[in-house]
């Protein structure tokens, strides 16, 4: 942030993306724009002709121009736009509003100046055209935190023109003191990258540091709604219904405070948008009532990459997860650990905007697509899960067993657990050989792997060379009984499917051999572990649209009892070497 504003200075921050003819009509709007102000474009890889045209564009106003090849989503750039912006106060600007009063910057900073206990300010967006009717009469929320535009599609009366506190207000047209935005740490990037929300976020954080924000009806502006950023590959439903339950968790408290709105000054009027002819453009309410408008939602595909879309992952037990962000556009948001130890440089090793020590805290109040839990945290899990997230889970955070597979069968979010060699190709192949070559006769598995010496060895190894067996087989493995037991290796006999194998873990250099003996002599794999597991790349394929993982825990909860029950059996044995486990 520039440490010295310039008292009275206004910074114009606009975020653009492609979408020129909206952007050259801002600009050109804000071109009669009385008091001092000065404009920063924030650029998010415009391929339409918009660098050139900015690069070019003859500005009465200073003008900077902050050019990216990328777009990381609303909250970083507009935190970047509001870095190099000099004035005392900072106002937000859609590029598809137009400013066509000369003197609504001017009186939108003198609210600010007038009344120090104020942290923000917003004007009545109107939709263009000349249909009269409100697009968004300052943002609302009910004391239970339902949040939604006051007044849109309703034609415009004394009562949007009025001046009042309020809870939030849009980005699309939001002055802020530039002192207040830097106290409460800008825009919350965990949002980032669909832009929804994070203005309510943002308000939220003012009035939560004591300051008020007002509605100025009597400044007016044009807005053409939903056309600014609709970003290809995200489904914005489902993710504004997502990011409404965390500030819900985030901000109860202020949403209760109030100043309250009623659900129907809030409700969702639909209407008709026509942008084809910007110079004459059309908008009515919808002659049906129950007729649909998302369009406000809607994925343009004219912005689509052939780059997957973006996915936000938490980290609950966060320490030792070298594979997390090694799949690209992964964005790791959020990390949980109650040792503050662990807990710290997992954050910055990540780049993770939360650090909570607490995991089902972080699940209810940062917003994310999906969860990785890798210690046992059942209320997290299941937190997650009743928010539709899906969660990967670590062998070791399968705790709880019962309750996390009904919860996985019942809740609206999906389960599955990290079974790293299960999608190894080897191990594939190998169980298409078994297939095609005729019956089994037996089949032995051997898994070495350097672990912590406090750590079970069955535990932490069982559950991989007994899905290995069933991989292979294409049968469950129904029993398991243990042959000899030391600290450091444990070799028993399995059951499935009719067979007797021979399964061995343990501690040492690294080695996952798996064989089967049949009617055309014995068939193996020697596996060697690959860079990213398996399981964590069908789980972000899963959390981008793919198919569900075939690890799910629903359908590996059987092998997991298996393995509980063996680790019972191993801890009642005398071990070979010492006096008991």
């Amino acid at each position: 942030m520039n440490p010295t504003p310039v008292p009275g200075l206004v910074s114009v921050v606009m975020l653009v993306r492609n979408r020129l003819e909206y952007t050259r009509r801002a600009l050109a709007s804000l071109a009669n724009a009385s008091g001092d102000l000065e404009v920063v474009v924030v650029d998010n890889g415009s391929r339409d002709g918009t660098a050139e045209h900015l690069a070019g564009l003859d500005h009465p106003h200073p003008l900077t121009v902050l050019r990216h090849e990328d777009d990381r989503g609303g909250s970083e750039r507009r935190n970047v736009g509001a870095a190099a912006a000099r004035g005392e106060f900072l106002l937000f600007l859609d590029n598809d509003v137009l400013v066509d009063e000369p003197h609504a910057v001017e009186a939108l900073a003198a609210e600010l100046t007038a009344d120090p206990g104020l942290g923000a300010v917003s004007p009545l967006l109107l939709y263009p055209g000349g249909s009269g009717l409100v697009q968004c009469a300052g943002g609302g929320a009910t004391t239970d935190g339902r949040i939604g535009a006051v007044g849109r599609g309703r034609p415009v009366g004394a009562e949007h023109r009025a001046h009042r506190d309020q809870v939030w207000a849009p980005t699309a047209a939001l002055m802020v003191r530039h002192s207040s935005f830097r106290r409460v740490g800008g825009f919350d990037e965990s949002f980032d990258p669909v832009s929804l929300c994070e203005d309510v976020d943002l308000c939220c954080r003012l009035r939560a540091a004591g300051e008020r924000l007002r509605y100025v009806g009597s400044v007016a502006v044009r807005h053409f709604e939903g056309t600014t950023f609709n970003h290809v590959g995200h489904d914005k439903l489902p993710v504004w219904k997502r990011h409404t339950r965390v500030l819900r968790a985030r901000w109860a408290e202020v949403f209760a405070a109030g100043p309250a709105h009623t659900a129907e000054d809030l409700a969702w009027v639909p209407v008709e948008k026509d942008y084809s002819d910007l110079d004459r453009p059309r908008v009515a309410v919808l002659a049906d009532p129950g007729s649909a408008d998302l369009s406000f939602f809607a994925s343009d595909g004219a912005l689509a990459t052939a780059r997957p879309a973006d996915v936000r992952v938490l980290l609950v037990g966060g320490a030792g997860t070298p594979d997390v962000g090694a799949v690209p556009g992964v964005r790791v948001v959020g990390v949980a650990d109650p040792d503050v130890r662990a807990l710290l440089p997992a954050a910055r090793a990540h780049g993770a905007p939360w650090a909570l020590r607490d995991g089902t805290r972080l699940v209810e109040a940062v917003p994310a697509e999906g969860v990785v839990v890798r210690a046992p945290d059942t209320g997290a899990v299941l937190t997650a899960l009743r928010r539709g997230l899906r969660v990967l889970l670590g062998k070791q955070a399968v705790d709880d067993l019962p309750r996390l597979v009904e919860a996985a069968r019942q809740a609206p979010g999906r389960c599955s657990v990290d079974l790293p060699w299960a999608h190894h190709p080897e191990l594939i192949a190998l169980g298409k050989a078994v297939t095609d070559g005729g019956a089994p006769r037996g089949f032995a598995v051997r898994l070495d792997q350097p672990s912590p010496a406090d750590r079970d060895v069955v535990a932490d190894l069982g559950p991989d060379v007994l899905d290995a067996v069933e991989r292979v087989l294409g049968v469950p493995v129904t029993a398991v009984r243990t042959l000899e037991a030391t600290p450091h290796r444990v070799r028993a006999r399995a059951v499935a499917g009719g067979l007797t194998g021979t399964v061995e873990v343990g501690r040492g250099d690294p080695r996952f051999r798996v064989s089967v003996t049949g009617e055309a002599g014995e068939r193996a794999a020697d596996l060697v572990a690959p860079p990213v597991s398996g399981a964590y790349v069908d789980f972000v394929g899963a959390l981008r649209g793919g198919p569900a993982p075939s690890t799910g825990l629903d359908a590996v909860g059987g092998l997991f009892d298996v393995v509980r029950a063996w680790c019972v059996e191993v801890a009642a044995l005398p071990v070979a070497g010492g006096s008991g486990r």
